[in-house]
């Protein structure tokens, strides 16, 4: 599909059909939208994928017991990672390799970034944004490969937290699910460019 009648065709859908989505396909998806932008390259989602019947009745508890989450194949805990920066030196040693900066350039690179994430603002807003880019790149590729999504953020954190064991260094930004299943009420109106923009 093109990539404009994948965004037109999106859309939150929310009710399911039974359909079951293998490991291999799910994968797949996931490999797709790894592909997410994200600063210095740090990559700070984590997903756990809420696919067995057992998983996906802790999340139906979770998540003020909406049906979606037992009816669709399987449902994404999104997950935003506050100590994402702690592999700069990683990433400054792959950038090199792939000639993105010189060698000498790798100290101050790693030092820029670890001063950038003292700050805890800068922290959870960047595990949040980069966990929320990769959230819209698996939804658009799902729909590409014929699939429905929904995010949700009707759900209680701490018991998702508590419920699948989640690291403190993690943090939900969303949940979405996805399976087969179509909208078919009309869209809703979207607000004109002129009422949210302000050209400069």
């Amino acid at each position: 599909m093109e990539l404009q009648d994948v965004i037109n065709k999106r859309r939150s859908v929310k009710q399911y059909e039974p359909y079951e989505m293998d490991r291999e396909t799910i994968t797949k998806l996931l490999n797709k939208a790894s592909l997410s932008p994200s600063a210095w390259n740090l990559q700070q989602w984590k997903v756990v994928v809420a696919h067995s019947d057992e998983a996906k009745e802790k999340l139906y508890e979770a998540a003020n017991k909406q049906i979606k989450i037992k009816e669709s194949s399987a449902t994404f805990i999104v997950l935003g990672d506050l100590n994402a920066h702690n592999i700069i030196g990683d990433i400054a040693d792959d950038w090199i390799k792939h000639n993105h900066i010189p060698a000498e350039k790798r100290e101050g690179l790693i030092q820029s970034v670890n001063t950038f994430f003292e700050d805890e603002t800068n922290k959870r807003d960047e595990a949040v944004r980069g966990a929320s880019l990769f959230a819209m790149n698996l939804m658009l590729i799902s729909e590409d490969e014929g699939y429905a999504t929904c995010p949700m953020i009707g759900f209680d954190k701490q018991a998702v937290v508590d419920a699948f064991n989640i690291d403190d260094n993690l943090v939900p930004a969303m949940l979405i699910t996805i399976g087969k299943g179509e909208m078919s009420n009309n869209r809703a109106s979207r607000h004109e460019v002129s009422s949210f923009a302000k050209f400069e």
